[in-house]
């Protein structure tokens, strides 16, 4: 619960933001980065019930650095009246990697992962 309490802030904000300070990203309407958002949430989530029940801290924020990548700058150019370049789409999943870095090890050392080895 903690993950997606998270994710629900942290992830459009990360994408509303990016559309106001980078010029290489560009969201034609509000909505469009939320939908990008709540596709982020469901896949990150279950990237996270996935990878972090064996404790892999690296390999989970690393895969959903890539993830992230790809998804931001295929799903965004798909919006009418978006764009992402691909430099767009690699600074905003590294400010989200990093984010994802510090959820994952909260809820690797609070126990908040069934079979976390913390």
């Amino acid at each position: 619960m903690t993950s997606i309490l998270v994710k629900i802030f942290a992830l459009p904000s990360v994408l509303i933001l990016s559309m106001y300070f980078l010029e290489t990203v560009n969201y034609g309407l509000i909505w469009q980065p939320i939908v990008l958002a709540v596709v982020l949430l469901i896949v990150g989530v279950g990237m996270e019930y996935l990878l972090l029940r064996r404790g892999n801290l690296w390999s989970s924020v690393f895969l959903d650095f890539v993830v992230t990548l790809f998804m931001v700058w295929g799903l965004s150019n798909l919006f009418a009246g978006a764009y992402v370049t691909f430099a767009g789409a690699l600074i905003v999943s590294a400010v989200i990697g990093v984010c994802e870095y510090f959820l994952h090890l909260h809820l690797i050392t609070n126990r908040k992962v069934a079979g976390s080895p913390a």
